[in-house]
């Protein structure tokens, strides 16, 4: 989510992303039926928030996230569900984690939050018929040497190569978050899957293990970079980071067997708090997309300055747009095979 092309890189590859995305998504539905993404299917638009403590002192922003505020508005705006981030690259999370905090010798509320930011969520979200999914990087944070180290990577501020080896002791600490949120938690987005770390169909496995411990119909995916294909066997949906979306569309539901599935943001780039495109064109492409039985997951930039509002709302022109687009849905639509 954090790579970007030059402007002739993205013209000399779109055409060949977009044959091979098109070609992929014909693929023939999986066997199984109902699919464990149905329920992703039928909620057709949900948002995505990069909300995380950057240092010790961003703790207090975990404390002072508004969740009923935020609630209120992915209800008014007819949001299927939402993604949050446990946290990216800082070396600090927005949840507990005993197992995390074991690896790096750390107490409680040093680097994982005493508040259970996703648990307050579900217990607001789940009443408005709105489902949680989360947000892991496949790796440590990248900018935090001390984790690097903990786990037995190379130190240095980028990803590193990853093996089997280490995906076991990070698998550990997902396995304490997917235990202890059991079905509360309906799916996992995870970051960094790229191959030039060495991330495999291996790694991708033990990590689908670990998730689905704590809940078995927990949809998982793994981001192979900005393109939508089906990355790895594991995958219930299609990670499908996009910057550009509007040229990108399914052929069907399914790609080689996932979900069809787009992840883009609504501002200039992820977590920004305003408008790039008119709404008129959003309306047409997440319609057209939802029409094949796709889903689209739209980044929306959430409040992180006390001072000026309710700590993790969004902007009023972001919720219009959204608000716009999910309205313009038509209130039910045939299963797409």
């Amino acid at each position: 989510m954090k790579h970007t092309l030059t402007l002739l890189t993205t013209l000399l590859l779109a055409p060949l992303a977009a044959v091979h995305a098109a070609d992929a998504s014909a693929s023939v539905a999986p066997v199984a039926s109902p699919h464990v993404t149905d329920w992703l299917k039928d909620a057709r638009l949900g948002v995505f928030m990069h909300f995380w403590p950057n240092s010790a002192r961003d703790m207090k922003l975990v404390d002072a996230f508004d969740v009923p505020a935020v609630t209120r508005q992915l209800k008014e705006i007819g949001a299927g569900y939402l993604v949050l981030t446990l946290g990216q690259n800082s070396g600090f999370y927005n949840s507990p984690n005993a197992v995390y905090d074991q690896f790096l010798g750390c107490k409680p509320g040093e680097r994982c939050s005493q508040r259970d930011l996703p648990l307050d969520l579900y217990r607001a979200l789940q009443p408005e018929g709105i489902r949680l999914m989360l947000y892991l990087p496949c790796q440590t944070p990248n900018q935090d040497a001390h984790a690097q180290r903990a786990f037995g990577l190379p130190e240095g501020k980028k990803d590193q190569p990853i093996n089997e080896e280490f995906a076991r002791k990070w698998a550990k600490v997902i396995q304490e978050w997917s235990v202890r949120y059991g079905d509360k938690v309906a799916g996992w987005w995870f970051d960094g899957g790229y191959e030039h770390i060495q991330f495999n169909g291996a790694i991708a496995a033990i990590y689908g293990d670990a998730v689905k411990r704590g809940n078995p119909r927990a949809i998982v995916t793994f981001n192979p970079g900005v393109k939508l294909v089906r990355h790895t066997r594991s995958e219930d949906y299609t990670a499908g980071e996009l910057n550009e979306p509007f040229k990108v569309q399914p052929a069907s539901r399914w790609v080689e067997g996932s979900q069809w599935h787009a992840l883009t943001y609504l501002g200039s780039f992820w977590g920004q708090r305003n408008t790039r495109h008119p709404t008129e064109d959003w309306v047409r492409w997440v319609s057209t997309v939802v029409a094949k039985g796709g889903v689209v997951t739209l980044d929306l930039g959430p409040n992180g300055d006390a001072a000026t509002g309710p700590v993790g709302v969004f902007s009023e022109p972001q919720l219009a747009q959204v608000k716009a687009i999910s309205q313009a849905l038509p209130r039910n639509t045939p299963q797409q095979q």
